[in-house]
């Protein structure tokens, strides 16, 4: 548990080389969901903790610090024994009532103890008089001191602190000993006393490398000792090799420089484990390696793209039935018409209906007519025979609306494809200009049901950020408030850690598999000014010459069901797909950033396009998402409190450990949080981080889940991961493919294919039942909206999971039934019996 400047309010830190390890199923804002302390979390980068720990096929052990090291291996990886490091804040702990956990021994946690035991010893000149003791120079006990999480001593120098100050040796060369019982760990002394030494020199009797015998057959359970407790070793034909750090901290533990020296050793009976075992016996003391194991899966996978509707409009103009099923004005222009519902409107100086709120000719407000179905059109609303409608169904000339939208943006050539709605959801069938929407094809963006272009992404928090990072040149932040780092320098260089302000935002920049937020952003702009020019005959408001102008510019930030907007700044673009901002900003949005994802507006957009009459008449429709009301100074009294849980200090205090080894409530450590700060001078400012990454963007970007094309060929990941990682259950896994997705998937398709519709090929219509003549009413064939296909194509793979993994005979039998079902509907097969080779590379 540790605070960094991109964890806290649901977000966990991952070493980027544990992304790659893991096929690159899980990157930089996947939701993760989790055992404690929350329900799930979203992935963020964090290159300062410990990384994965892997077996190769040969059988050497190797530990992976960097996604490099990971990516030189990965094809090599026989299993994964360790994940590596998980990081989350004390704040996820305390806002969800959880207590404190035992972490694993760690350098923060290490230099700590030093620290202490230092002051301790000396009343004063501590690293000076420490020096001149233990024959490490000042000047490298301060480098260990300022750069604890990157900078470790060496096993010697560890070695000499841990005997002078009595303090744990460091964690760098402390293994998850714990995991190993005492018989295994007198297993190992028996081999270790068959190895052979090596030394870097005959004088100093420094051990190079402890050289151990190997023959699968004999030594292949001791073997797995080693594996057990993390420690890297190398495999050859005849021997395993233990060498430099790791023969040197076995050295140091054991006092080992001479095998003969192990004979001496004698372990404690009473012991319950190896690490009980081995503090007893060594003047050198280790604390836990492992602290506690945290079981997670992999929940959404991240996302970044622009929003569209079903049918992807550009307007929120109706096509009727005439836009056939691409619902386009292309084809509506063809027949010359449309038919569909629209407002009862009359200029009554033109002397003719319009569908417009302001006639297209004259451009003077029409009288809103109403509608009886008795009286024909009337105009006023109330009827002797009751309320009347302000709406009907019409048939207008498209080509009138269409050919004005042209005049109106000065297009002599319209894009090949402009999209409508087939039909307006709002109460009084209101309709947007059409040449918004030729505008909006002209510029590839797509309309929202209220009027605006949304731009969805995973919300990440983030408290400080450095220039290089968010593609921002250093003279830009300078004009936007940037003028210091945290350290109260003058920003030079693009490498300096600044304090991100509480609602500047960093939008994703990444565009492998969707278009990025500055491409989207920037043709919105463009959309936005051209409109201004054409419609509005007003001057542009953006004048864009390249993406980087659009730094400094306003969004609204929305959350899904949630009808209130919260304004922020543009500040630059990352290379994920993540929304990084304050989070004292995500807590505005009413988001706690566990892989939730927000939308973001650009705001001249929304006042200008944004309308309430276009939202749809329906419980919900009306309300939610949608920015009924926008907040432009966030209160941070007012946001949810989960975010003000968020701790603010620089490094946690030794006694947050020691109660964490206790289980203690977070109430009874006492670490400042944001909530600490409200009302004062710092509640938006001076928050201190411990972990630091050296580039947020450095990781996995991508979800293979997301670029791997077929479901088939992810379930074959999935299930060559599980049998890879040592924590896994494969045949749990299988289980619960089958029992959470494949069963349901199967079912629910079963029950769609009975109570399904008919489509029609070319215009899209939809019947509850088939017409009688057989075809739609435009005279072309209805297919089915469910077919066999969807319904049994889990089904095979289903049961030969059942069948290879070993599940249960309660589930092949539910399977069998499910089968059998699915026969009865369709008929049997015979022909369609496959291997599981085809599902599994076989």
């Amino acid at each position: 548990m540790n605070s960094y400047r991109l964890s806290g309010f649901s977000a966990l830190g991952l070493n980027p080389a544990t992304m790659q390890i893991l096929d690159k199923f899980i990157a930089i804002g996947t939701q993760l969901k989790i055992e404690r302390p929350g329900k799930a979390g979203v992935v963020s980068l964090c290159d300062t903790i410990d990384g994965p720990i892997v077996k190769l096929k040969n059988g050497s052990v190797v530990y992976l610090a960097t996604p490099a090291e990971a990516k030189i291996v990965n094809d090599s990886v026989e299993e994964i024994i360790f994940l590596g490091d998980i990081l989350f804040n004390y704040g996820d702990f305390s806002e969800n009532g959880h207590k404190l956990i035992p972490a694993g021994y760690c350098p923060e946690w290490w230099i700590q103890e030093v620290e202490k035991a230092a002051k301790e010893k000396f009343s004063e000149e501590t690293w000076f008089n420490l020096s001149s003791q233990i024959g490490i120079a000042e000047n490298r006990l301060n480098e260990l001191k300022e750069n604890f999480l990157t900078v470790f001593p060496s096993v010697e120098e560890a070695g000499k602190l841990s005997h002078f100050l009595n303090v744990p040796l460091h964690s760098a060369y402390t293994y998850h000993w714990r995991r190993l019982s005492l018989e295994r760990l007198k297993q190992l002394f028996v081999w270790l006393k068959q190895a052979t030494l090596e030394y870097q020199d005959d004088q100093t009797k420094i051990v190079k490398k402890i050289i151990l015998p190997w023959k699968k057959e004999e030594h292949g359970a001791v073997k797995e000792s080693l594996e057990l407790i993390g420690m890297p070793h190398k495999v050859s034909i005849e021997f395993i090799i233990l060498e430099n750090e790791i023969a040197q901290t076995l050295s140091l533990l054991f006092n080992l420089k001479e095998i003969e020296d192990l004979k001496r050793i004698i372990l404690p009976e009473t012991a319950v484990n190896a690490l009980e075992a081995i503090n007893a016996i060594s003047s050198v003391k280790m604390k836990d390696k492992s602290g506690t194991f945290i079981g997670a899966r992999m929940g959404r996978p991240e996302k970044a793209k622009m929003r569209k509707m079903d049918g992807s409009p550009q307007a929120l103009f109706p096509v009727g039935e005439e836009g056939d099923r691409m619902r386009s004005f292309q084809a509506a222009l063809v027949g010359g018409k449309v038919t569909a519902d629209f407002p009862l409107l009359y200029c009554q100086k033109c002397k003719k209906n319009t569908v417009y709120l302001r006639c297209e000719i004259c451009g003077e407000k029409p009288l809103q007519k109403y509608h009886c179905k008795f009286c024909g059109d009337l105009s006023k609303e109330q009827c002797q025979h009751g309320p009347t409608r302000n709406f009907g169904k019409i048939t207008i000339d498209i080509k009138h609306y269409f050919d004005l939208a042209m005049k109106q943006t000065e297009t002599k050539m319209a894009p090949d494809l402009i999209k409508g709605v087939r039909g307006t959801s709002n109460k009084n069938h209101f309709v947007e200009n059409l040449a918004k929407g030729l505008l909006r094809a002209k510029h590839n963006l797509y309309v929202n049901k209220d009027g605006t272009i949304r731009y969805d992404c995973t919300e990440m928090p983030i408290t400080h950020f450095k220039p290089v990072e968010i593609n921002t040149s250093m003279e830009k932040l300078r004009q936007l408030g940037y003028e210091l780092d945290i350290y109260n320098k003058p920003l030079e260089t693009a490498d300096q850690i600044l304090e991100l302000k509480p609602q500047d935002v960093i939008l994703p920049g990444f565009n492998s598999l969707d278009e990025s937020a500055i491409q989207v952003m920037f043709r919105t702009a463009k959309f936005v000014d051209e409109l201004l020019v054409k419609i509005y005959h007003q001057p542009p408001f953006y004048n864009l010459k390249n993406e980087g102008d659009l730094m400094g510019h306003l969004v609204i930030g929305l959350a899904p069901h949630i009808s209130a907007g919260l304004m922020g700044r543009i500040i630059g673009f990352s290379e994920t797909q993540g929304l990084l901002a304050h989070p004292l900003w995500h807590a505005g949005l009413r988001r706690d950033c566990d892989g939730d994802e927000a939308a973001i507006l650009m705001l001249m957009d929304g006042l200008l396009n944004f309308s309430r009459q276009f939202l749809p008449d329906q419980r919900g429709g009306r309300t939610m998402d949608a920015p009924l009301v926008l907040t432009s100074i966030i209160n941070p009294s007012e946001v949810d409190d989960q975010a003000q849980g968020i701790d603010v200090v620089w490094k946690y205090p030794l006694e947050f450990y020691e109660a964490a080894l206790q289980y203690k409530p977070t109430s009874e450590v006492k670490i400042a949080q944001i909530k600490h700060s409200i009302g004062k001078e710092t509640q938006f400012e001076k928050m201190g981080f411990i972990h630091q990454t050296n580039n947020l963007n450095a990781g996995i970007n991508c979800s293979s889940y997301k670029t791997i094309p077929s479901m088939m060929e992810k379930l074959r990941g999935q299930m060559e991961l599980a049998r890879r990682i040592r924590a896994v259950d494969t045949m749990d896994v299988a289980n619960m493919v089958i029992q959470k997705h494949f069963l349901k998937d199967i079912r629910g398709n079963l029950r769609q294919f009975s109570q399904q519709q008919f489509r029609c090929t070319k215009c899209d219509t939809k019947y509850r039942r088939p017409p009688l003549l057989g075809r739609c009413s435009c005279g072309n064939n209805l297919i089915f909206t469910v077919t066999e296909g969807s319904i049994i194509k889990y089904l095979g793979p289903s049961m030969m999971l059942a069948k290879d993994y070993g599940l249960s005979d309660y589930l092949k039998q539910n399977l069998e039934l499910t089968h059998r079902y699915v026969e009865s509907i369709f008929g049997k097969d015979k022909d369609k019996q496959e291997g599981l080779g085809k599902w599994f590379g076989g």
